[in-house]
Formats: structure tokens, C-alpha cells, sequence
């Protein structure tokens, strides 16, 4: 057994200086995949819009701009975001009456996905992309709204993903009857 008093602590000793080697730390080149565009590394498809925009120095503009010759042109690519937009479709049909009767005639209104509703198709489904896949709640979805300028109700926006969750009923039945007469079931909860 050790006393208090018989612990025995060696110090290092104050001469001892440890060398650490120096060293420079390059900046090699990244190694990109072969879809990459550029050396910036931006990928995007075809689908993407481009955006071009021609910046021309003062020299290929003024009085002796014909002095110049362009040999080349040095691209760069940036990726800019646009906010999101909402569109108001104003559709128009004419009301006529053939001359010699007094009955008006219109044309019939479009076909709309859900009866007597504001709604577009295009909306009911970015409304449920942006709230199921990208978890986005109606509120926020709201809110963007009043910043497009447009004003709707939380309750229009809830009874319209209401109303088009029903309409995706017959698809989730019929997955559930496959799924159901398979031969093996299987679950994974993994989003």
C-alpha cells in the first residue's frame, strides 16, 4: 500500500524539446466526375433553364470598337435561384347568340379536377409535392402565397389538399390489394 507521502511523480525534465517537422499543405486539383461541366464541378440536365447573359467591355461598344477583334469567349457558370411563382390562369369564353335568336350560348368551362374549386391541377399538386415530399406545412405554403400577392385561406389550402388526398384513394386501395395478394409480405419503415 502507497502513502500519500510515498507516491512517487516524475516530472518531465524542462530541457527535453520535442522538433516538429515543418510542412506546406498544396492545394492539388479536385478530381471531378466525368459529367461534370466544368471545373467549378456545377452539373445539371437538359431540363435545366440557362439563363445567358452577354457582358461586353466598354472597348466593343464605343467609337472604335471596330479596332477590335473577339477571338474567343471565356464562359463562367453561377447557379441563381428565382423565386417561386404563381400564375392566375384567366380563362375566357365567349357568350354568342345566333343571329335571329335571342338564346345565349357559352362555351362549357374546362375540365377542372376538383368541381367549383379556385384551383388548378398544378396547384393541388405542387401544394402536395411541396407538403409530403419536401415536408414543407401549409402554413408556410400559406405564407408564400401572401408574398405572390395572393390571398387565400388556410382552410382553402387544407380542404384542397383534403379534397386531393381523396382523389389518390383508389390508387392507395389498389397498391394495398397487390400488396395484399402477393405471396410474401415484407415491410420497411425506412423513409
Amino acid at each position: 500500500m502507497f502513502s500519500s507521502d510515498q507516491a512517487v511523480v516524475s516530472a518531465p525534465p524542462e530541457d527535453e524539446k520535442r522538433v516538429v517537422q515543418a510542412y506546406q499543405r498544396g492545394s492539388g486539383k479536385k478530381q471531378r466526375d466525368d459529367d461534370c461541366l466544368n471545373d467549378t464541378g456545377l452539373r445539371f440536365n437538359d431540363d435545366v433553364p440557362v439563363e445567358v447573359i452577354e457582358t461586353l467591355p466598354p472597348e466593343l461598344t464605343g467609337p472604335d470598337a471596330d479596332q477590335y477583334d473577339i477571338i474567343g469567349t471565356k464562359t463562367t457558370y453561377r447557379l441563381a435561384q428565382r423565386a417561386a411563382s404563381y400564375v392566375v390562369l384567366k380563362l375566357e369564353r365567349p357568350v354568342f347568340r345566333r343571329k335571329g335568336d335571342n338564346k345565349p350560348i357559352t362555351t362549357p368551362a374546362p375540365f377542372n379536377v376538383l368541381d367549383n374549386s379556385v384551383a388548378d391541377v398544378s396547384l393541388l399538386a405542387g401544394l402536395m409535392v411541396d407538403k409530403f415530399q419536401f415536408h414543407l406545412p401549409l402554413y408556410r405554403q400559406h405564407q408564400r402565397l401572401q408574398q405572390a400577392g395572393i390571398t387565400l385561406s388556410r382552410s382553402t389550402l387544407t380542404n384542397l389538399v383534403k379534397r386531393a388526398i381523396a382523389l389518390l384513394r383508389p390508387i392507395v386501395d389498389a397498391q394495398t390489394q397487390s400488396v395484399l395478394r402477393s405471396r410474401v409480405l415484407a415491410m420497411d419503415e425506412t423513409p
